[in-house]
């Protein structure tokens, strides 16, 4: 299980990235989004189940396993969050790119109460911060993505 555990954490190996691991977990992200962009919704959510259920007791596990609370290598929160977008939106270069960049500045800024969820202890607490940086992408996106459709669509 350690290295299971350790395998998710770290992204399938995108969180070791040199610099920027939130940026390649995020990136990452769009690998398992891409490859259900043609399911059924049932198949998205139970994905997602299980990335939130194995990303908590993988986060978990990390940080009990490193003395690390919340280390910058852990992006199977990154990649969820991520993911999560995409049970709302449509999977298109639009929604894609503009979900990527909604997401990081939102992450990375940690807006109220963002900040303040990443205090919550363990694989929850890993977890919990970047599942709200992506409800926050998910309002933006909205707007973006309908104003978009106004806007252009019935041109």
């Amino acid at each position: 299980m350690h290295k299971l555990y350790m395998v998710v954490a770290l992204g399938f190996g995108s969180g070791c990235a040199p610099f920027a691991p939130g940026t390649f977990g995020t990136l990452a992200a769009v690998v398992p989004v891409l490859l259900t962009a043609g399911s059924p919704y049932y198949v998205k959510a139970i994905v997602f189940f299980i990335m939130l259920l194995l990303g908590t007791m993988s986060a978990q596990y990390h940080g009990e396993h490193t003395g690390e609370k919340d280390a910058s290598e852990v992006v199977i929160d990154e990649i969820a969050a991520f993911y999560m977008i995409f049970l709302v939106f449509p999977v298109s270069t639009f929604t894609l790119v503009a979900g990527f960049i909604l997401f990081r500045i939102f992450d990375i800024t940690k807006p109220y109460p963002i900040k303040k969820l990443e205090k919550i202890d363990g694989g929850v607490g890993v977890m919990v911060d970047d599942l709200m940086a992506g409800f926050y992408s998910i309002i933006c996106l909205g707007v973006l993505y309908y104003g978009y459709i106004m806007l252009f669509a019935h041109r």
